[in-house]
């Protein structure tokens, strides 16, 4: 391998290693409830990401050599063009053949999986007519313009301006006719730009200039200016300014193509209906995502772009403090990608292109305890509501200051705007992942680690803050070289570690640990000889008392609660609502179903809520209220004989004296469509003949018995392969488990004090 290919090699690597890395993601992709394709993180990486860098590493191929300034020594070697120029399109192609190759073969790998039919025709076709467009565009317009940011948009755009010409022509016809138009006519596009761009290289010259000064026409009437222009003013911050805008002067030619091209797009989807050419519809409703690369490209030339001409240097020795240049030039890179990213997308297109994301709260207060509440509580929870109304637009000014400052900071790694664009590109996937990544304990329930939003408001402010003190030391360096890239990847691991770690041990309490964990016991005042019972099931918790006294509480969202850092922490720790004793001083056992209670008393009477509770959503006064009316239990029947009772899923299972099994209700009962009438319009069921049955107790979310002669018997809701079941009723039945005695379940079901 020779010198020339290695260099070529070098040159495409980065870009190539970073394409074939994202298009793995292909291989997770899945399908929504209604068979489309999901949308989302697959999206971006997969196409959005995907097609920007291999637009990036056609550009390479060129734009590395302007960007480097090697161009000049490349066409001085003692090599002919026509060597160099097969050396790098062969490459080039190569690159982009097998890129095409690794995300094609992950997407029909993955469909293959989930049993999907694909068209590998159409495959092919959409692939290759994106890569030969990619391939002739990023050829001519480097060797063109030789600016890697204005080659970048006019390779993305010049496609888009034919797009759009297109579908104004032939809008109306089917989707297999503008298919047919568009390969053929982006694959003629393709061959007369790969012919124009070897025309370019063939006859480029790179010779500087030799002297002389450059002066403009003067113009009418500015001849009385003069005057006032001898008059200097030093207005040093003015010019720091100034001068940063005219930076981005290629970025200003760029929106403006960009805004023309949109206004065609516009055009096109108000007067011709493209219900027929659903592809065509779907890529122009999404044209204006290209706004987005805007805050990518002004970030990326902030800093780079002054390495490549030179003047970086020159500006660390202007007589202006460091941290002023600093702060302006951030100024003007979030101030126009908030312009140029944000501002003129909504302007053109509307709110619709604002994510539909709100927040999922609600305080369970009715006004007049939320007007009870410390000022500074109502204060929070109305700031909260109005953040829900401009959420859609904060979180679309989120995604533009990511790009823009990810952008930023890699741009003060660099040298130039090309060794910039990639890594930018993986800095803003690597962010977004991490942020989607702190939702998952959220999302699964999985709190060892955090819960809830406080990761957010720790990491994501540290997070920024680092990347601001460390791009303002990259700043400072006239060259930084892989040693400034090692200190700034292990001082962003290390804050990244710190604020995982602070999370967790916010979210946790460990403050707590240092203190005693419940306050020093008094005198006892329950004998063990005659033990309480306590049960904490159901959303609540309740003691049976040895003198038969029943009291009980349900965890509820208490008023005191609604204090925002409590919020913020997540973790809530639960808290008991006025519990009441239950009338009566002889209960033997209490249970809560869902919608009532049932009691068995000492004499063997069975006890039921008189009704239910109502269906629908109630404030946190008008929950406690019903509560309290299900807690005032009536006699059902005349029956003197039950001993034990155990919910099961809505009904109740009851054993008498005489050793038969009894069902109470049922589980097969549509919730959706009726409401629950309660346990006392249902009329009690023996189950079986047999009369052996000790009693019944309740174990997780259903009930266990055993006989008299220690058996165990679980209740399930599915059919098993046990040889001695019970039918309860259709779907439920009760498998017989050797081996479980009868003091087992017991201590499965209550603690004893």
């Amino acid at each position: 391998m020779n010198a020339l290919v290695k260099k070529e090699i070098r040159l495409l690597l980065p870009s190539f290693c970073v394409g074939c890395a994202l298009a793995l993601t292909n291989l997770a992709f899945r399908f929504n409830s209604d068979g489309s394709l999901t949308d989302g993180w697959w999206f971006v990486l997969a196409f959005m990401a995907c097609g920007a860098v291999a637009v990036m590493l056609a550009l390479n191929s060129f734009g590395a050599e302007f960007s480097s300034g090697t161009f000049s020594n490349l066409l001085a070697q003692p090599v002919s063009r026509q060597k160099i120029w097969e050396t790098k399109i062969l490459l080039l192609a190569a690159s982009l053949l097998i890129f095409g190759i690794i995300w094609s073969a992950c997407g029909t790998i993955r469909l293959m999986m989930l049993g999907r039919n694909l068209n590998l025709l159409d495959l092919f076709t959409g692939v290759g007519t994106f890569g030969l467009v990619v391939f002739s565009g990023g050829l001519w317009t480097v060797l063109l313009l030789r600016q890697v940011a204005a080659a970048f948009w006019f390779t993305v755009l010049a496609p888009g301006v034919i797009l759009v010409i297109l579908a104004g022509l032939f809008g109306g016809e089917s989707d297999e006719f503008m298919s047919g138009m568009i390969v053929s006519t982006l694959g003629v596009y393709s061959l007369a730009g790969f012919f124009f761009a070897r025309w370019l290289f063939f006859r480029a010259q790179d010779l500087q200039w030799s002297g002389g000064n450059i002066v403009m026409p003067e113009m009418r009437g500015l001849a009385r200016f003069k005057s006032r222009a001898a008059l200097r003013r030093w207005r040093p911050r003015a010019a720091l300014w100034r001068k940063e805008f005219q930076l981005h002067q290629a970025q200003f030619v760029i929106a403006f193509a960009l805004l023309m091209l949109h206004f065609g797009v516009l055009a096109v989807r108000k007067f011709h209906d493209l219900n027929d050419s659903r592809d065509l519809k779907f890529a122009l409703e999404i044209f204006w995502g290209l706004w987005l690369v805007m805050p990518l490209l002004v970030g990326c030339a902030a800093v780079a772009e002054e390495r490549k001409l030179g003047t970086h240097e020159n500006q660390l020795c202007l007589p202006a403090k460091q941290r002023t240049q600093f702060a302006i030039k951030l100024s003007v890179v979030l101030v126009l990608s908030l312009f140029l990213g944000l501002v003129m997308p909504l302007l053109l297109e509307g709110i619709r292109i604002l994510p539909d994301l709100h927040f999922n709260y609600s305080t369970g207060l009715g006004a007049s305890e939320f007007g009870h509440l410390p000022w500074s509580h109502r204060a929070f929870w109305n700031a909260l509501r109005y953040l829900d109304v401009i959420l859609p637009l904060l979180t679309l000014t989120g995604i533009v200051l990511l790009i823009a400052g990810v952008s930023f900071y890699v741009s003060s790694l660099v040298r130039n705007t090309m060794q910039s664009l990639a890594p930018a590109v993986v800095g803003i996937i690597i962010a977004w992942l991490l942020l989607v990544a702190g939702m998952i304990p959220w999302e699964r329930n999985i709190d060892y680690l955090w819960s809830g939003p406080l990761v957010y408001f720790l990491c994501v402010p540290l997070m920024a803050a680092s990347l601001v003190v460390l791009a303002f030391r990259n700043f400072e360096l006239a060259r930084p070289d892989w040693k400034t890239f090692g200190l700034n990847l292990l001082a962003l691991i290390c804050v990244l570690a710190f604020g995982a770690t602070a999370t967790t041990a916010i979210y946790h309490r460990a403050w707590e640990k240092l203190t005693p964990f419940e306050p020093a016991h008094g005198v006892a005042k329950l004998s063990l000889s005659s033990p309480a019972v306590l049960d904490e099931r159901w959303g609540g918790l309740s003691v049976l008392l040895p003198d038969g006294q029943f009291w009980r509480a349900d965890y509820r969202f208490n008023p005191d609660h609604l204090d925002p850092l409590v919020l913020l922490l997540a973790n809530v720790k639960p808290g008991l609502g006025s519990g009441k004793y239950f009338a009566g001083a002889n209960w033997k056992s209490v249970t809560r179903l869902p919608y009532e209670y049932a009691g068995i008393q000492r004499d063997g009477s069975l006890w039921l809520s008189e009704k239910p509770l109502p269906s629908g959503s109630r404030t946190n006064s008008q929950w406690q209220a019903d509560i309290a009316k299900i807690s005032e239990l009536v006699r059902f029947g005349t029956g003197t004989n039950w001993t034990s009772l155990a919910r099961n899923g809505n009904s109740l299972l009851l054993v008498r004296d005489d050793g038969t099994l009894w069902n109470l209700g049922t589980n097969n009962f549509n919730f959706n469509r009726q409401r629950w009438p309660g346990l006392r319009t249902f009329v009690p069921r023996q189950m079986g003949t047999e009369s052996n049955w000790a009693d019944v107790v309740e174990s997780g979310y259903h009930a266990v018995l055993h006989k008299t002669d220690g058996i165990g018997w679980d209740v399930n809701d599915w059919q098993t392969n046990g040889v001695q079941l019970l039918e309860v009723e259709p779907g439920f039945v009760v498998q017989a488990v050797p081996g479980c005695d009868r003091g087992k379940f017991r201590s499965m079901a209550t603690i004893q004090l």
